[in-house]
């Protein structure tokens, strides 16, 4: 098919053809593109043999659908994986429309007056919570986080309860904010800055917080854990339901309570949760190479079948956590506490056990530092 039909197609709305031109402008980053339009909503997935560069992907993308101006796409949904992988490594969304654009005319409704926590026998209670929401298809995501920014700089704090699904609040500052109890699921909220918020139960799942700074955050009980997309657009486009894992590459967690929080699957590489409140909390296959733990406290904490290649455990506490089949090569453990751990059939190659305390721990079938298994039932000094 010539240019000339593929232009005329992409600008009637065809998947396919825009698909098609994304492809061909994409070529010099080795990427393909497939496109399924619903709704309003243009989901594209990118693959290629090492990971979609993100911002000359997205760069393209945008500036290629603002020339089309096809009035049919309002949001696009941006997947990047590579090629044989099944979690994507990144996800963005934007809009090509505005609210003016989408929105019926209507008058401004009152303000919700702020309400007033209180803290009842060590509980939190917020009080009325400010009704928002973002998962109706049909109006722009913009509206909701230009919404919750209006009202954040005007004092409010408390969005207790809220849904903000596939928002974007980049680079957003929204330090103590309310957020308990809210779905954030698949919200973009790189760089965002939440120190010292309260997110008890909040639900990020899929969600992206690469460089976020959530230092000293309550986030007892909250999900980190991968979803699946489904739905019939996404099943036409990569054949089957698309697990998203939320990613929390380079985010700063330091002394945030995590306590009993769901990070399943989670991409952790290079964050830091130095002095962070992990008690209990599931860690299962998390990517975490290079991740900071120091003086972490994990006691009972799920890490089994983690990555954690060069992680800093540096004076952690990690009694009685369960580590099997863990990846701790070249990890620096000098110092923890891995009392009564479970650290069966563990890889600790490489890793400094310096003056750690093994007492109790399970060690069968681990790899040790110096390279031997052991089949000891338990570690005895």
């Amino acid at each position: 098919m010539s240019i000339a039909n593929l232009l005329h197609q992409a600008k009637q709305g065809d998947p396919q053809a825009i698909a098609a031109l994304m492809t061909q402008a994409l070529t010099a980053q080795g990427v393909t593109a497939q496109a399924k339009l619903r709704q309003g909503c243009l989901e594209v997935v990118l693959t290629g043999k090492t990971t979609p560069d993100q911002r000359q992907c997205l760069h393209i993308i945008r500036q290629g659908l603002t020339r089309l101006e096809v009035p049919s796409i309002r949001t696009v949904k941006v997947y990047a994986l590579q090629a044989g992988e099944t979690f994507p490594e990144w996800m963005e969304v934007f809009s090509l429309g505005t609210a003016a654009d989408s929105l019926p005319p209507r008058s401004t409704p009152p303000m919700t007056p702020k309400a007033t926590p209180t803290i009842t026998n060590g509980v939190y209670d917020s009080g009325s919570p400010v009704n928002l929401t973002s998962d109706e298809v049909d109006i722009p995501l913009e509206t909701y986080a230009e919404e919750l920014l209006r009202r954040y700089q005007k004092g409010v704090r408390d969005f207790t309860g809220v849904k903000l699904i596939q928002v974007s609040l980049i680079d957003a500052v929204l330090n103590e904010i309310i957020l308990q109890d809210a779905d954030l699921s698949r919200a973009v909220l790189r760089r965002i800055k939440m120190a010292g918020a309260i997110l008890k139960n909040a639900n990020f799942a899929g969600a992206n917080l690469i460089e976020a700074d959530l230092t000293e955050a309550d986030l007892t009980g909250a999900n980190f854990g991968c979803m699946k997309l489904g739905g019939q657009a996404v099943n036409n486009l990569v054949g089957a339901a698309v697990p998203i894992s939320t990613n929390l590459k380079k985010a700063t967690l330091l002394r945030a309570n995590l306590s009993h929080a769901d990070l399943t699957r989670a991409a952790l590489e290079e964050a830091c949760l130095d002095q962070a409140n992990l008690t209990g909390a599931i860690l299962t296959r998390v990517n975490a190479k290079l991740c900071s733990f120091v003086e972490a406290t994990l006691n009972k904490a799920d890490l089994s079948w983690g990555t954690f290649d060069g992680a800093n455990f540096t004076g952690a506490n990690l009694s009685r956590t369960n580590l099997k089949r863990a990846n701790l090569v070249g990890a620096d453990l000098s110092c923890a506490n891995l009392w009564y751990a479970d650290l069966t059939e563990a890889n600790l190659t490489r890793a400094n056990l310096g003056r750690a305390n093994l007492t109790g721990a399970k060690l069968v079938g681990t790899q040790m530092p110096d390279g031997r298994t052991t089949l000891d039932k338990r570690y005895s000094p």
